[in-house]
């Protein structure tokens, strides 16, 4: 049967070629676009890891729609210095690490704070591929793997932060998850470049206890009506709305492009039954059975599916790699993992199955008399 389905569809060349396109097209839009989603949620898995479950994050409220505009565009308000005193005195709070951060060329961020308390940011761990931390009274800062590379920078050299020249004192090892995309230095030096006055774009609270963190949620919210405090639990939910949100705008695109390789599959196969039924009356004429021919049809389909979605798939890695390096300064956040791929693959052979069983069950129903006839 398979040497049939491959004859028919090298006869038919064209109709074969139209069906593999729209099958190809629709593979790529879900692996190209899945990766974004994919490396999205590796990325935040990797840098949520590093944090302590009881950590608190506080910041000035903001709304979501101000966050409109170009990455990098917006700037959450810092939150002044005696704001930042009067929470560190609080009840119950052993340790508050003031973090001054700024947006960086779109897809990278500046982040300044004590050099001491990089445990509390995840930081403890990380490993340099060369240079060190610098110390807190250096006028240096460390690089993300990715980020010295769009730089094309190695520790000693110089990059611009906000009009000034900061030299490089370490770059950390490739694969630093969300450090890859950041430069750390120390607080008292983000603090006049920035000029923020003692101030904190955000502050990282540990609390004595663990069993004290909603407590001191709480107590920062009621006392400071103009800020924000989230516990890792909070953090982790909104990530999860977020991507949630970003992978239901990349299947549904997914889905669309889905949606009209389906058509295309349908039209192109119905088209092959209508032209091949001389063909089918007499294999149903000398006996041929109803399953028979369903399969014939089904294996075409078959056949074109695994092939077009395999070559959508390699195609798909070339496209990410250059989004991933073109688009995004080489920062590797599309990611096309063995079950996005797999599951890609075998969602390319499900839909032409899927739309490739009205045409078959027309060719089941052809009447070998009346198909004869009028062939």
């Amino acid at each position: 049967m398979l040497d049939l389905a491959f004859k028919d569809l090298k006869e038919h060349r064209v109709r074969t070629i139209l069906t593999a396109l729209g099958i190809f097209i629709a593979i790529t839009a879900i692996v190209s676009l899945g990766s974004i989603s994919m490396g999205v949620n590796e990325l935040i898995t990797s840098s949520t890891g590093l944090i302590g479950a009881d950590t608190i994050f506080v910041m000035k409220e903001f709304d979501l729609s101000e966050m409109a505009g170009p990455p990098g565009s917006f700037q959450i308000e810092d939150i002044e210095a005696d704001v930042v005193e009067e929470i560190r005195s609080m009840s119950g709070v052993k340790l508050a690490v003031p973090i001054i951060s700024r947006p960086f060329r779109g897809l990278f961020e500046v982040d300044g704070l004590d050099m001491d308390d990089v445990d509390i940011f995840g930081g403890g761990d990380l490993e340099f591929k060369e240079g060190t931390w610098p110390e807190n009274d250096d006028k240096g800062a460390a690089l993300g793997y990715l980020v010295a590379n769009m730089l094309d920078v190695v520790a000693g050299d110089y990059i611009t932060l906000n009009k000034k020249e900061v030299e490089v004192l370490g770059i950390f090892e490739e694969g630093s998850g969300a450090y890859d995309l950041v430069i750390l230095m120390p607080y008292d030096y983000a603090d006049e470049i920035y000029e923020t006055e003692g101030g904190a774009t955000q502050l990282m609270i540990e609390p004595n206890d663990i069993s004290l963190v909603q407590e001191i949620k709480d107590t920062i919210e009621d006392e400071f009506d103009d800020l924000d405090a989230m516990t890792m639990e909070d953090a982790l939910v909104m990530m999860e709305e977020m991507t949630g949100t970003l992978n239901i705008m990349t299947f549904g695109i997914g889905f669309i492009a889905s949606l009209v390789a389906a058509i295309g599959i349908i039209i192109t196969m119905y088209t092959s039954v209508l032209e091949r039924r001389r063909q089918l009356g007499i294999m149903k004429a000398v006996g041929a059975l109803r399953r028979t021919i369903l399969i014939q049809i089904l294996e075409e389909g078959l056949m074109i599916s695994v092939v077009s979605s395999l070559i959508a798939v390699g195609v798909s890695f070339i496209f990410v790699d250059m989004l991933n390096n073109v688009l995004l300064g080489g920062t590797n956040l599309a990611l096309i993992t063995p079950a996005l791929a797999i599951g890609a693959v075998a969602y390319g052979v499900m839909l032409t199955i899927m739309s490739s069983l009205y045409p078959a069950w027309i060719a089941v129903k052809t009447d070998p008399i009346k198909a004869i006839r009028e062939g």
